[in-house]
């Protein structure tokens, strides 16, 4: 069996891995239209906090690695057309030469690589984004050497771009047209804790602002012009609106009105022999109606084991994501799975809420680290559709149970009664979610 996998971004290398320990007879063809594979897209934000000596060290596998496997790995190679009906692809090297591979599978991973704003970018090296290896190394520099910096989007590159330059020795403004900031992910209960972080630590915040346009950039500091603001930098990023890149298959694929490729349970397409993942497909997301574009690296390495398994005639469903996230910014852990409260009323579910601030100790011990936690419940089943958890301390596993539980349908009173370890020189009793749902639970039932 032949299997060509166009991107050779984490999908493409996790369903070629997969499919190859899977049958070890299998030829892999994995085509890269850049000269790099691995890349890890946050990769500025790791150099910049000095987790890394040079920006090119943020990877995880080489070409090289993957041809020792017997995968081969054809770099610089932009696929230009696909015949499905001959089951063909043809990809153009450097040179101009181009090549054609017959396939009996196709695994689409050609990931989410554009950018908008809904506005024409000038042709102007000083506004940028940056995902790939070059267009990273080419906006560090660029980071680097600007006093005055704009980054426009408040979602976790943002925050943690932010968070990278906060005592770097820059003015940096953060533009984001929602009122709050990771509005997708936390509610305003966390955020607003967040967001007073960053003023303390000298970000500026520019709210409910939608940039409209750029202006003198030919000079030295130029504009970003938004709803109600001119705001003058030196350099742009911009962090929002990833798009996913279906350009090669719009023609003969069924698409789904965001523009991803519609797909099944087994990452299949339209095309029986050809399977999509990663960025180029929605999610059904666990208490949503709605399939959602939702560009997370988790949800990619698990569609492309998927689609590795059903390519190897190993029947498995994708079921459902929770946006299971973290991060660390501006000293606190923050983490987050399934609906937020306001989402959860934008889907017509009825919920009922708890916010609170607990210890994480019992009040003997000299060290008492405190805890942020949100649960959002169902009225309706009285199950858990959402938790926001947020302190000092590392707490981020504990998202990994929260999305089980919302996976599970996990109720108030089985959350209560959970068995978590207990530990007189680490924790409290009961665990610091079942303290919450306790507390939920007693301002619930109390006569």
């Amino acid at each position: 069996m032949r299997v060509v996998i166009i991107g050779a971004s984490h999908g493409g290398i996790q369903a070629a891995l997969t499919i190859k320990r899977l049958d070890p007879k299998a030829e892999i063809i994995l085509i890269e239209k850049r000269n790099n594979i691995s890349y890890v897209s946050s990769g500025i934000i790791i150099k910049l906090n000095d987790m890394v000596e040079e920006l090119d060290n943020v990877r995880y596998i080489s070409a090289e690695d993957l041809q020792q496997m017997g995968i081969a790995v054809h770099l610089e190679s932009t696929v230009i057309s696909i015949e499905p009906d001959k089951r063909a692809v043809t990809y153009e090297l450097l040179t101009g030469e181009q090549s054609i591979v017959t396939y009996d599978k196709l695994i689409l991973a050609t990931g989410s690589n554009q950018f908008s704003l809904n506005l024409t970018l000038p042709d102007n090296d000083r506004i940028s984004y940056f995902k790939s290896y070059t267009s990273s190394l080419e906006a560090l520099h660029k980071i680097e050497e600007a006093k005055s910096i704009s980054i426009v989007g408040g979602g976790y590159i943002g925050i943690e771009l932010c968070d990278a330059l906060k005592n770097k020795g820059k003015e940096v403004h953060l533009i984001e047209s929602a009122d709050t900031i990771l509005f997708r992910y936390i509610d305003k209960e966390l955020s607003e804790i967040l967001e007073q972080e960053m003023l303390n630590a000298g970000i500026q915040l520019h709210l409910n602002e939608t940039v409209l346009n750029f202006k003198e950039v030919n000079q030295l500091p130029f504009v970003t012009e938004t709803t109600t603001e001119e705001i003058e930098n030196e350099y742009v990023v911009v962090a929002v609106n990833a798009r996913p890149d279906t350009r090669l298959v719009q023609e003969f694929l069924d698409l789904n009105s965001n523009g991803t490729i519609r797909v099944n349970n087994h990452m299949q397409t339209s095309d029986p022999n050809v399977y999509a993942l990663g960025d180029v497909v929605s999610y059904p997301v666990h208490n949503s109606y709605r399939q959602s574009f939702i560009p997370l690296v988790n949800n990619v390495v698990r569609s492309a084991t998927v689609a590795a398994m059903n390519v190897t005639g190993n029947p498995m469903s994708y079921t459902t994501t929770q946006k299971t996230t973290a991060t660390h910014v501006f000293g606190y852990y923050i983490v987050s799975t399934g609906l937020t409260e306001t989402e959860a009323n934008f889907e017509g579910i009825e919920v009922e809420s708890i916010f609170l601030k607990l210890p994480y100790q019992l009040p003997y011990l000299e060290l008492q680290e405190e805890v942020y936690i949100k649960l959002v419940f169902s009225k309706a089943g009285n199950c858990l559709i959402g938790g926001q958890i947020m302190s000092t301390k590392d707490i981020t596993q504990i998202v990994n149970t929260l999305s089980l539980a919302i996976e599970k349908e996990v109720t108030l009173n089985e959350l209560v009664t959970t068995d978590f370890y207990f530990n007189p020189t680490l924790n409290r009793p009961m665990g610091i979610i079942s303290q919450a749902a306790y507390e939920f639970m007693i301002k619930k039932y109390k006569k």
